[in-house]
């Protein structure tokens, strides 16, 4: 009988949003240097600008599931890994519509797999496993019986495998990261802030933005630090902000791994990238009073337990955030704090 090796196979991965294509990333490159087959169809054009240094995948757009049919069908891989398991319609969730692969795997960074409480947030039921892009300890501290607030379907608890964080990047070397500084314009004696809302997918925190300016400038009144903002172009103008409209994967997280401090949404891909590098990491989230579940302020909230980042919300104090930011870019004991949970709690996925 023939032996297999992963060079036999191949995958089709199908990503969502930005995020989801970070995550989709990381698990395909890692794939294609063993020698595997990528096929990466994606549900957003926007989202082609992150796979620009791709050239080992064969990229499709597939907007609907007729048009991923139509790859599944002539590409037959064995392998279909969807990125996450909350994409296209009601028909599509409960059955597929194409010959299904040999595996079929979800790849979600959240709880939401409980049809009858969260109906809004239905889930595809015919794969095989959901792997959970964080650590297990995270998972745990986000359910119910934990102190969380996520409760989740029974018989597809044991469908459910916590892998740890993907992406899940090595900090870069001092000498890149002195060199990318160097390139943004970052003096020896400056403190570097990384700052990331989203702009599509997730939505866009302008709010956060404006959160971090007017914290900023209370700071550098006393402290010498600057701003990098890649996102969506702005018409702000600072002249310690330095602005950066669009970044392929790669040099997002060269940039993110050679910062101070992240100030970003409630993105898990942005903040697995953070927790990887050992990065202080503030995050910001809407908070809901009428919404079940309250998505984001659920979602961050057993990182905050776990002391990996800091939470803020819109209405947070400038005070507070003033603060903290300082506590985070100049206390050695507060991030050397952080930056042990975070090496603690890191599972690469």
């Amino acid at each position: 009988m023939k032996k297999f090796t992963i060079k036999s196979y191949k995958f089709c991965f199908v990503s969502r949003g930005p995020g989801e294509t970070g995550q989709a990333r990381a698990l395909a490159k890692f794939l294609s240097k063993k020698g595997a087959k990528i096929l990466f169809c994606l549900h957003q054009e926007k989202n082609l600008l992150f796979l620009k240094d791709d050239k080992d995948f064969k990229v499709f757009l597939t907007q609907n599931s007729e048009k991923l049919k139509k790859i599944i069908d002539k590409e037959k891989p064995e392998f279909l890994l969807l990125f996450n398991s909350k994409m296209w319609d009601q028909n599509f969730k409960n059955e597929c519509p194409f010959e299904k692969p040999k595996f079929v795997f979800c790849f979600d960074s959240n709880w939401l797999f409980n049809s009858k409480k969260y109906p809004a947030y239905d889930f595809i039921k015919w794969a095989q496993k959901y792997f959970i892009l964080f650590p297990k300890k995270i998972f745990e501290l986000g359910l119910k019986e934990f102190g969380g607030n996520f409760e989740i379907e029974k018989e597809i608890r044991e469908k459910i495998v916590p892998i740890g964080f993907i992406p899940s990047y090595s900090p870069i070397k001092k000498s890149k990261k002195e060199k990318i500084r160097k390139k943004l314009g970052i003096d020896k004696n400056e403190k570097l802030i990384f700052s990331y809302f989203s702009g599509f997918g997730a939505g866009y925190r302008e709010w956060a933005l404006k959160n971090l300016i007017k914290a900023i400038e209370v700071l550098i009144k006393k402290r010498k630090v600057k701003v990098i903002y890649i996102g969506p172009q702005i018409e702000i103008e600072r002249w310690w902000l330095i602005k950066k409209e669009g970044a392929s994967a790669r040099e997002y997280f060269e940039i993110l791994s050679s910062s101070d401090l992240i100030f970003m949404h409630q993105g898990m891909v942005t903040l697995a990238q953070a927790i990887s590098s050992q990065i202080p990491v503030i995050c910001n989230v809407s908070i809901l009073k009428k919404e079940i579940p309250k998505l984001h302020f659920w979602e961050i909230l057993p990182f905050k337990r776990a002391g990996v980042c800091e939470m803020f919300s819109k209405t947070t104090k400038i005070e507070k955030i003033v603060k903290r930011i300082e506590e985070l870019l100049y206390n050695k004991q507060e991030i050397e704090k952080i930056k042990k949970i975070q090496k603690e709690i890191f599972e690469k996925g």
